[in-house]
Formats: C-alpha cells, structure tokens, sequence
C-alpha cells in the first residue's frame, strides 16, 4: 500500500474520517466543560488523549497539504477537502478550544508534541529550501550568509529537540 493509496482510502471513506474528528471535538467540549482547577488531574490525561488523537493526524495532513502544494505543485482545488483540510481545521479547533480553559503546559506530554511540530516545520522548511535553491549560492553567496542560515536552523532544531526529549 503506497501513500497515494492511504489518501484514496480515506477519500472513500470520508464519513469516516468526519466521524472521527467529530467525536473528538463533541469529547473535547465535554472535557472542557467538566474540567476544573479541583478535577483536573482526573481529567488531564483524556485531555492529553484527545490533543494526540487529533494532532498527530492533524499534523500529517498539514504536511501532505504543505508537500502537495510547494513540491508538487497541486491545484488545491482538485484535492479533497476532508482528507486535506478538515484534519488540519480540527487540530485547530480542538487545541483553541482546549487553551481556552486550559493551558497547554499543564497537558501531559504537549511540550514533546509541540517540539516535534516544530522539527518537522523546519524539516520541511530545509528540504523546500534544498528543492528550490539554486546550488550556486557556494560559487555567488557569501559564506557568512551561508553560517548564518546554518546556526539559525542548529538553534531552531536544538530547541526543538530540547522540547522532545524533556
């Protein structure tokens, strides 16, 4: 089973997926309703539950967004909506409405996933950068613009990293 296949699947299957996301989000507003300062280590836990069960395919799908629109250069309006975006437009939702009564901080394990957000940002960023660059910039850049663009993206990945593996 290749990517493209996966992808197919849940375009067959779209019911499926706005099911999915759907008792999430009812979950999640049940959560935020019954969550208080006395309450909340009981609650902290299926909290962390649903921020991963909609981030991380929230994630994936912003990265084949992301992928389809700058590497391959698809026309969005061909895509499926469900299977492109409303993973994407749940991650959102969700984490705005859990920050809303909750701080992210206090959500066990959000600090890793929140620094894998971030390598995988400037994961992406690097490989774009590499696709779309023309390599001359050794014979025509500046070797300090060169450095600099290294340490800034050292730093952004040792933060990140640092984050992980808290």
């Amino acid at each position: 089973m290749t990517l493209q296949d996966l992808i197919n699947w849940f375009g067959e299957n779209q019911t499926a997926v706005l099911g999915y996301f759907g008792v999430f989000l009812v979950l999640t507003l049940i959560l935020i309703a019954i969550v208080s300062d006395s309450n909340f280590d009981a609650v902290k836990y299926p909290l962390s539950a649903v921020v991963y069960a909609v981030t991380v395919p929230g994630i994936l799908s912003a990265i084949i967004l992301l992928y389809s629109l700058f590497i391959l250069k698809a026309d969005l309006l061909n895509v499926n909506v469900v299977v492109y975006f409303v993973p994407v437009i749940a991650m959102i939702l969700t984490l705005v409405i859990m920050n809303k009564k909750v701080p992210m901080r206090r959500i066990p394990g959000f600090d890793r996933l929140s620094g894998l957000m971030i390598m995988i940002c400037v994961a992406f960023s690097i490989v774009f950068v590499l696709q779309k660059t023309y390599f001359g910039i050794f014979l025509f850049g500046g070797f300090t613009q060169l450095l600099v663009v290294f340490a800034v993206l050292l730093i952004i990945i040792r933060v990140a990293w640092a984050r992980i593996t808290k």
